[in-house]
């Protein structure tokens, strides 16, 4: 059995590699991967800046009257029905 023990000894002396005349005790520099390029959708148009005209602050102003309006009602509903207003 001593004898097939010798023989991996020797067979792993035979898998060293060579010595370098440079000698360094570092290992080599690892090169960066090559990037592989991916479809990419084209960009998007730039937004055109949109002024704020009248029409849309009127639309504005009469949106937060209306609800002014009902949020009023329904708080005079409430009201008449807990018996705190009467009319």
């Amino acid at each position: 059995m001593r004898d097939s023990f010798d023989h991996f000894d020797s067979f792993e002396d035979d898998l060293t590699p060579p010595t370098q005349p440079s000698g360094a005790h570092m290992p080599p520099p690892k090169v960066p991967g090559t990037a592989i390029a991916a479809a990419t959708p084209a960009p998007l148009p730039p937004r055109r800046s949109r002024e704020m005209r009248l029409e849309d602050a009127n639309v504005i102003q009469r949106f937060i009257s209306r609800t002014l309006d009902v949020v009023d009602s329904m708080a005079d509903s409430v009201a008449e029905g807990l018996g705190l207003r009467h009319t």
